[in-house]
């Protein structure tokens, strides 16, 4: 089973870039989270370990994340860890781990932090966000499955 579920802020504003192969044209996001996790030591201190993430996603979720995501915003991705191979200028055999990213999600907190913010355009990208998804979720009562 390779599933991976990971929360935490985007390092930079997400890459999308349009791939071509076999008469086929899609799009791909790379992007960098950085998720946190805090402990307790021993001696009853406090701690935390930040972990950078690399991750990559394909067709709509990548036109979606390039739209909706930012440096900083937090982000909750679902997927499955995809190792890379290749070979580098001095013919070394280089790995590189990443996710691949089936599902993505706004986390409930950063909803909340949007709709409070001060910032008119992070309240207007909640509100768009709410729109589209309505809009699509009435597309859908219209199917006879």
């Amino acid at each position: 089973m390779n599933i991976v579920h990971i929360m935490g802020n985007l390092v930079r504003k997400p890459e999308v870039r349009d791939i071509s192969s076999d008469s086929r044209e899609t799009k791909v996001v790379n992007f960098t989270v950085a998720s946190t996790r805090r402990f307790r030591k021993k001696d009853g201190t406090s701690d935390e370990e930040t972990t950078f993430v690399d991750c990559e996603a394909w067709d709509s979720g990548a036109e979606t994340i390039g739209k909706w995501f930012d440096k900083g915003d937090a982000i909750l991705i679902h997927g499955s860890l995809k190792n890379e191979k290749w070979v580098d200028k001095d013919g070394n055999n280089r790995y590189k781990d990443k996710v691949r990213v089936s599902q993505f999600e706004f986390p409930p907190k950063a909803r909340n932090t949007q709709k409070q913010t001060s910032d008119v355009g992070a309240v207007q990208k909640t509100e768009e966000l709410a729109e589209t998804t309505a809009s699509s979720d009435t597309a859908n009562e219209e199917l006879p499955f």
